[in-house]
Parts: C-alpha cells; structure tokens; sequence
C-alpha cells in the first residue's frame, strides 16, 4: 500500500472500513481514530438498528476532503468528510457515529428526512455522547427540524412511551411503511399532540 495515499484498510468480522485522508495527510492520526471508533460502533449500531432479513453493508469508506463546506454528508456506504471541520473540532467525533448510523440505515426513500436525521442524533448523543438530559434549547421549532431537536423528542417518546419506538421507527423507514400515523398506533396520540406534550413536559 502507497503510505503517500494514507489509506487505512481494517478487516473485522463485521465491516471492512477504508480511510482515506490523501488530500489532507495531516489528519492521518486523526483518520486512525475515527477507523477505531468504526470498528467499535458499527457492529452496536448494526444490532439496535437490526430488522429481519436485513444485512448491513459490509464495507464502508471515509474519505477526507480538503475543499468540503459543512461537516460531513453520506451517500450509500461512502462517508466525506470536511478537513476543516475536523481541523477546527477535533474533539468532534460524534459526527462520525451520526454519518456512520446513516451507512447502517439504509433506507430507500419514503420515509420523513426528519425521522432519518432524528435517529442517527439519537444514537449519536444518548448511546454514543450518553446524554440523560433532553435539553430546555430542543423544545423550540419543530420536531420536523430532526437532528438534535428531533432526537431529543425521540428520546423522550421512548422514555415516557414505548421503549422499542426507536426500533420500531427505524423498522418503518427501513421497510417503506412509514407514515405519521404509526405515533398514534404506538402511543395513542397524534404527532402534533406528542410535541405539544414533549414542550410543556417539566
């Protein structure tokens, strides 16, 4: 292997990750952990997100990239990376959990992005971070917002809940039958009228 590429290949009985850090070498130390930090959570991920008959990719690369804006996009199995963010946040390594649950995801379309967002921050910041607190700052805009906002109404719906709404979700999505109605099914309470609750909750 070219060590001027500095590309990382780690062979698990889970996933193959390949890292690349070829436009910025200087991230290679960095790179190195975040393949660690694969290694460990892919396989947790794969299990609380898993549904009969689904096998999770078997491969995943991350590529870090020099002129990338934001943070980090995924698209199939292939997670890009912005160097600068990593370069200006290098304590930042739940973002690397939140791109990696949306490689496990896998989901085809059909389903609310809000939904997709909110679960991959939802694993990020209370499997991965271990948050036990639902933030006062969540409680504003909308649940449609996802990510943080989203997770943490997600969170609090399986606490208050349904425990095995998170999976049950991600069942949905996965399987194309997602539809807003399944809140009321599992809860016995429309969306509008869960957020309602979820803001005026102590």
């Amino acid at each position: 292997m070219n060590t001027m590429l500095a590309t990382v290949v780690l062979l698990s009985a889970q996933v193959r990750i390949t890292v690349d850090t070829s436009e910025v070498p200087d991230l290679h130390e960095w790179g190195e952990k975040a393949k660690a930090l694969c290694e460990e959570w892919y396989p947790k991920i794969s299990e609380y997100l898993a549904t009969p008959g689904f096998t999770p990719p078997q491969a995943v690369t991350i590529v870090f990239e020099k002129h990338r804006k934001g943070i980090a996009a995924t698209s199939g199995t292939t997670i890009r990376v912005a160097a600068d963010w990593v370069k200006r946040h290098p304590g930042d390594t739940g973002m690397i959990v939140h791109e990696l649950v949306h490689v496990v995801q896998s989901y085809r379309g059909g389903g609310p992005g809000w939904v997709t967002e909110g679960i991959a921050d939802y694993i990020r910041y209370f499997h991965y971070e271990k948050k036990t607190v639902f933030p006062p700052e969540q409680r504003r805009g909308s649940y449609r917002d996802g990510y943080r906002t989203a997770a943490s109404f997600l969170a609090w719906l399986a606490e208050t809940h349904d425990k095995d709404l998170i999976r049950k979700l991600n069942a949905a999505m996965r399987g194309g039958s997602y539809s807003d109605d399944l809140f009321k099914e599992w809860t016995r309470k429309d969306l509008r009228t869960l957020w309602e609750d979820y803001v005026s909750a102590p």
